[in-house]
């Protein structure tokens, strides 16, 4: 009996630790795109963008320089300035998403069946709010990014699509919700809930999206 109770004592401690460290997003690996780590791990001083992440990263070095010196355009072959350049501030939000999707580990809890993406991962409204309220005097040609573009056949950039007009991101997504829920598919959801996620923090403070849980 007392074999016993130290055995259920040691499952106990085993449970709650698995719990506790599922409850506060200890990630042991990164979705499976095609530019992430297999997990999270620290880097060094090569690693200059993205910096919120530097201390436990899903994201080489050398994608955050490529970042800091050309954005997505050697990555992807794509540009935000499609409908004329982007404004400085929300460039950095667009900037931020893709160094979320790339660096952040803890969205591993919300990965697609593909495994390379995430879905219904939940922002918080202030920060969707914050990031509509920098672009909505910025213009765009497409709801979803991921889809509503075209290429161009000769340089391969993306383009508007056929049908679609330029027209101010307030025009397009209303509101922080509208921006949070269409920009990028049904990557992220608008969330007034305090568990949500942002995509960029400070970087001398723990990662705050380790404590967001599926709800």
């Amino acid at each position: 009996m007392l074999v016993f109770k130290g055995i259920a004592v040691i499952v106990l401690a085993c449970i709650c630790s698995f719990v506790i460290s599922q409850g506060l997003g200890s990630s042991k690996s990164c979705i499976k795109g095609p530019l992430h780590k297999p997990k999270p791990s620290p880097e060094g001083k090569d690693y200059v963008e993205c910096l919120a992440w530097k201390k436990n990263t899903c994201c080489y070095a050398n994608l955050t320089r490529e970042l800091l010196e050309n954005e997505v355009l050697g990555l992807y072959n794509w540009t935000y300035d499609v409908c004329g350049k982007i404004s400085d501030k929300c460039r950095r939000y667009i900037l931020q998403e893709e160094c979320f999707y790339q660096c952040e580990p803890n969205v591993v809890k919300w990965i697609a069946p593909s495994n390379d993406t995430f879905v219904n991962v939940p922002i918080c409204a202030s920060y969707c709010n914050a990031w509509f309220d920098a672009c909505k005097n910025d213009m765009t040609c497409a709801l979803n990014w991921l889809t509503d573009y075209d290429r161009n056949p000769d340089s391969g950039l993306n383009q508007c699509a056929v049908n679609r007009t330029c027209m101010t991101f307030a025009d397009m997504y209303q509101n922080g919700a509208g921006l949070c829920n269409q920009m990028w598919g049904d990557a992220f959801r608008y969330e007034t809930s305090s568990n949500c996620m942002v995509m960029n923090f400070d970087q001398k403070r723990p990662n705050p999206n380790r404590k967001v849980t599926p709800s």
